[in-house]
């Protein structure tokens, strides 16, 4: 049998004849995985400047109990801390981003080799959570809301299409004077940062394992090791204990 097709009139109807052919990913994947590593070998540079830099504060605030705002000498002690902070920050909110996406292409994998093609034509176009829901009724007969992964690709794609459009997360999006000319109660930190990536990549992982357990077809049953390889690096990256009062802004780091 010729496995390779060039239109899509010779792709069977019904999804469970498939594969092949096999799934073409965009690769959003090593994006992730890649960016798990950056973040990861940031987090050990973290741990490493954080008590000198501290150390250098404590030292300069003794020095200069009512020091002047913008102080070009405490700017530069903390120029290496704050660098180092802001790429982590950056790179928790690519994660997030490249997650969403990921996530995304699972479920339209899951909609092509397990729903009937008029089903899953018909659904194409719809958001994620809404993709989600026809999948489970459809295979399992049961609704998915408020589950656990139904509540992760909530997340996922409320923040994704907030960061894609380019607005501020961490704001309301209902209007863009709301969104960018109302300061924050709060402004990102490191340690707030990483909780929130963390919840949302622990979120995307169980809605993976979900969407293989129901799935049908043997081809989209089976686990991932991309899947396997993000869990390996959120649990280094969960060894990373941060201890913060209020914004986060301030904070002791043990690995």
């Amino acid at each position: 049998m010729n496995n390779k097709y060039t239109n899509t009139g010779q792709l069977p109807d019904n999804p469970l004849e498939m594969p092949p052919p096999y799934w073409r990913s965009p690769g959003i994947v090593f994006q992730l995985t890649i960016c798990l590593e950056e973040l990861s070998k940031l987090l050990t540079s973290l741990l490493d400047i954080h008590p000198q830099v501290s150390a250098l504060i404590s030292d300069y605030f003794d020095q200069n109990p009512e020091p002047e705002d913008d102080d070009p000498e405490f700017e530069e002690i903390c120029d290496p801390l704050w660098e180092i902070e802001s790429k982590i920050i950056l790179k928790t909110e690519l994660a997030i981003f490249m997650a969403a996406i990921q996530a995304e292409d699972h479920l339209n994998q899951i909609i092509t080799y397990n729903l009937h093609k008029d089903i899953a034509d018909t659904i194409e176009k719809l958001s994620p959570p809404e993709k989600l829901m026809i999948i489970s009724a459809n295979l399992t007969g049961e609704s998915v809301k408020g589950s656990r992964p139904y509540d992760a690709i909530k997340s996922l794609s409320k923040w994704r299409n907030s960061y894609a459009h380019g607005h501020c997360t961490d704001r309301p999006t209902k209007s863009l004077r709301h969104n960018h000319l109302i300061a924050p109660e709060e402004y990102p930190s490191v340690p707030k940062a990483i909780e929130n990536m963390l919840y949302q990549l622990n979120g995307y992982l169980e809605l993976s394992n979900y969407l293989r357990k129901i799935s049908h077809n043997e081809y989209t049953i089976a686990g991932s090791t991309h899947d396997t390889e993000i869990k390996n690096y959120l649990n280094e990256i969960e060894r990373y204990q941060f201890s913060y009062e209020e914004d986060g802004q301030v904070y002791d780091l043990e690995y």
